[in-house]
């Protein structure tokens, strides 16, 4: 299956590219092939429709109301027709916030059509991994 890890993770921190290379690699180890996008860099030109699986992976922001990245609703809406396709919202740990910022970013993927059937809180690489082998 063709997956896509579209994350919108700070690049600058070490353990967030740890977090999402274990992600991807344990979802390849599963048999998938997978991309990973930066989606707080342009993305313009992306376009959804040919991948089978959507991974969102966003911070959690705020101590207690949980928010996610502003450019993710922004970036859904602007990658082609999504309608129907499956995924899973992923959201770093954080404080009080991290549930509260899970549910914003499945409505958010609901919001453009898509069927949300996983949904995590990812603190470390490990976590990522276990995450990556059962997506789908």
């Amino acid at each position: 299956m063709r997956v896509i890890i579209l994350h919108f993770l700070d690049r600058e921190s070490k353990n967030n590219d740890a977090i999402v290379r274990a992600l991807a690699d344990s979802a390849s180890r599963a048999g998938h092939i997978v991309e990973i996008v930066d989606g707080t860099r342009s993305t313009d030109s992306l376009r959804l429709t040919p991948y089978e699986y959507v991974v969102v992976f966003s911070p959690s922001y705020g101590l207690f109301k949980g928010r996610i990245h502003s450019r993710v609703a922004e970036v859904l809406s602007s990658c082609g027709n999504v309608t129907g396709k499956k995924g899973a919202a992923f959201v770093t740990k954080s404080l009080f916030s991290a549930p509260s910022a899970n549910q914003a970013l499945m409505t958010a993927m609901e919001k453009e059509g898509m069927v949300v059937n996983d949904f995590n809180i990812i603190e470390n690489s490990e976590q990522a991994s276990a995450a990556g082998s059962h997506l789908g």
